[in-house]
């Protein structure tokens, strides 16, 4: 029978080096980033079709 204490819960915490916590984190600032860049890479798509949209109904009227 195994010891007590040899048996890892999910309310054991990690002890982790410090190395691994750098990995950690830079592979969270890699992950933000990119989620900044796609979230700020769709705002100016959706800008510029507003702005082209607007533009279009401004500068085009249909006509009567």
């Amino acid at each position: 029978m195994p010891e007590t204490e040899s048996i890892m819960t999910e309310y054991q915490p990690v002890i982790l080096t410090a190395a691994e916590i750098q990995n950690i984190e830079a592979r969270a600032h890699k992950m933000r980033a990119q989620a900044m860049a796609d979230a700020l890479r769709t705002l100016g798509r959706g800008l510029s079709f507003l702005f082209r949209k607007l533009s279009s109904l401004l500068l085009h009227p249909r006509a009567a």
